[in-house]
């Protein structure tokens, strides 16, 4: 392998001096060996040796040096010889070195574009190794913690799983505790009721009547409590479903004796997505209307759309209900009875983000507004309604 030189300006020096020479010894030839056209030849060599210099137009200003060269070695040959002839063919010589040196120069544009191009592909190739090879570092790295992670997810969801069983058969023995007893208290109350109807009869004093009236009292409130458990157990019990509203209405009318009371279910085919427990807000609605509207011959259930949502409304021709206690009724433990009934509705409503409000004006009669939000309601093709006398 030849060495040029360690860098760029030693190998210009080095091209630059072997050009000099061979310009001097092919000169030399042209002048004292008659050769013609063979010598011409050489001359060629210093223009293709152009290509390794650095300067970029290096071919054209070697065309010029050797165009010299040929024409002083046309004057010597003429002044040494007698009969230079060859001065037209070193004209035509020289067009060809002109049209080489075009040749040359686009040999010397193309190779620096190449060498660019090729610098360009090794150092995108070496970036796009190094990118490879940390992309790689970094797939380990993520696959590693994805691999830990998996793990400990599955160890989490073993974990889980063991404890939801251990919680769902805490939840079965629980249950059935309650069951069996809310039945004995039942059965206890049921005869204690039995015991004071008899003792009632038997009773001579009015003072020991009221008394018996006041226990009687004490324990059907007893057994509300103990009805109202069992409903409360069950809510969310199951995954809420889609129930039409209309003949959930007049199931929970039928089982009501509702004689002089007329019960209208304008809402055929609108359908809510609720809890199954959604018969006991019905119920518990009519119920209410029932026993405290003092005078009710009409109960209505009707309905409207506001905005997105569906507005499912209650209303009676009853007493109605005072501003004060339009929100007291849905708690806990207000109310004449019970004060169960109202907070059940609420309760059983918001499982699907249902909700209640009392809107009647008192001595008007009461008015329930149940809102249910867009996509908990659907609305079939319209029906009449349907009622219960």
């Amino acid at each position: 392998m030849i060495d040029l030189g360690k860098n760029s300006e030693e190998i210009n020096h080095l091209v630059q001096l072997t050009m000099i020479c061979l310009c001097a010894g092919i000169l030399t030839a042209d002048v004292f060996l008659p050769l013609g056209f063979i010598i011409w030849i050489l001359y060629l060599l210093p223009l293709l040796m152009s290509v390794w210099l650095t300067s970029r137009y290096a071919p054209f200003i070697i065309a010029w040096l050797v165009t010299g060269a040929i024409l002083l070695g046309s004057l010597i040959s003429a002044t040494l010889r007698e009969d230079p002839s060859d001065l037209p063919n070193r004209a035509v010589f020289i067009l060809m070195i002109a049209i080489v040196t075009l040749l040359v120069w686009e040999i010397r544009n193309n190779y620096a574009m190449l060498e660019t191009e090729v610098i360009e592909r090794r150092r995108v190739q070496e970036n796009l190794e190094e990118l490879t090879h940390s992309l790689e570092e970094r797939i380990t790295i993520r696959t590693r913690e994805l691999s830990e992670a998996n793990q400990s997810l599955t160890e989490d969801i073993e974990k889980r799983r063991i404890v939801e069983a251990a919680l769902g058969t805490a939840n079965q023995k629980l249950s059935l505790l309650t069951q069996i007893t809310r039945h004995d208290i039942s059965n206890r109350v049921f005869a204690l009721l039995a015991e004071l109807d008899l003792a009632k009869d038997l009773a001579t004093d009015s003072r020991l009547s009221t008394s018996l009236e006041r226990l009687e009292r004490t324990s059907m409130a007893i057994q509300d409590q103990i009805a109202f458990t069992k409903d409360y157990q069950e809510i969310g019990a199951q995954a809420p479903a889609w129930y039409p509203v209309a003949p959930i209405i007049l199931s929970a009318a039928a089982q009501l004796e509702t004689p002089d009371v007329l019960v209208t279910a304008d809402c055929e085919g609108i359908e809510l997505f609720t809890d199954a427990m959604i018969g006991k807000v019905f119920y518990n609605l009519i119920h209410n209307s029932l026993r405290h509207g003092e005078h009710v011959t009409r109960i209505r259930f009707t309905y409207r759309i506001s905005g997105s949502d569906l507005v499912l409304i209650c209303d009676d021709n009853g007493a109605g209900i005072g501003p004060e206690e339009k929100e007291k009724i849905f708690r806990k433990g207000f109310g004449k009875d019970s004060g169960l009934g109202l907070f059940l509705i609420r309760e059983i409503l918001s499982i699907t983000g249902i909700t209640i409000r009392e809107t009647g004006e008192q001595g008007e009669g009461a008015q329930f507004e149940i809102m249910v939000p867009k996509g908990i309601y659907r609305q079939m093709p319209d029906h009449k309604g349907t009622s219960k006398p």
